[in-house]
């Protein structure tokens, strides 16, 4: 039987047409139905019965795994947030994204939580210390009353709380060297000169000087004036009880 040349030409056409069809078949991407094959383990891949699985995203499900592993089928094709709970261990999150016809495997390994040693007990805070009274004091009349004239020297405490302490200095005499262990000391000048030695460093002292003397640092006071030198110490971290 003899093909004319038009049903050669029409036979030719449906050929090609058909294997177009097939290769673009085998390039589309596919879309179906996502399997998720999970398997939860402790940190020594031991395998973790009794864990609840839950799945997040186009679809939500719930589930609990059965010696370590649960499947999880026909889930639509998409980004999912998996979390993993149970009763000691440390909740566990992951972020999975499905595609494709194969199962897709989803691996875990659950931190156990840290069991506190038996027979012990949380510290107890210390006790608080009780508050400072205030203290409302006319400054230049508590000098006038308590001026320490031509004596050596005077100190004299003006008030304290828990956290720090207030002190009147006036002195004549030179103040010797000392420290405060565990108080920082501010010292505002109220009247005459001198200088203070602080840490091995002179620094000069006149009427509105503002002088800071580290905690543990070694210090002395010198006046140079007529009069006597007049400071007002303030030691922050000294409370009453230390005084």
């Amino acid at each position: 039987m003899q093909i004319t040349a038009a049903v050669a030409m029409t036979l030719l056409i449906a050929s090609g047409s058909t294997l177009h069809g097939a290769r673009t078949a085998q390039r589309r991407p596919t879309t179906g139905p996502v399997t998720f094959a999970v398997q939860v383990t402790d940190t020594k891949g031991a395998p973790l019965g009794g864990v609840a699985v839950s799945v997040d995203g186009p679809v939500a499900r719930r589930a609990t795994t059965e010696a370590g592993r649960i499947a999880l089928e026909n889930m639509p094709t998409g980004t999912y947030h998996f979390t993993f709970e149970r009763e000691g261990y440390y909740v566990s999150e992951k972020n999975v994204v499905g595609r494709g016809r194969k199962p897709i495997d989803v691996k875990v390994a659950m931190m156990p939580r840290i069991r506190p040693v038996p027979g012990l007990s949380p510290l107890a805070p210390p006790p608080a210390a009780p508050p400072g009274k205030p203290v409302a004091l006319d400054l230049p009349a508590f000098i006038e009353k308590n001026y320490v004239g031509r004596a050596s020297g005077k100190v004299l405490p003006i008030a304290c709380s828990a956290g720090g302490s207030s002190t009147l200095i006036q002195i004549n005499d030179a103040l010797a060297e000392h420290t405060h262990a565990d108080a920082d000391e501010f010292v505002y000048v109220i009247a005459g000169a001198g200088t203070a030695r602080v840490a091995g460093q002179d620094a000069p002292l006149t009427a509105g000087v503002f002088l800071l003397v580290p905690r543990r640092a070694a210090h002395s006071f010198r006046p140079s004036g007529k009069g006597p030198l007049v400071m007002l110490s303030l030691r922050a971290g000294e409370p009453c009880a230390d005084r």
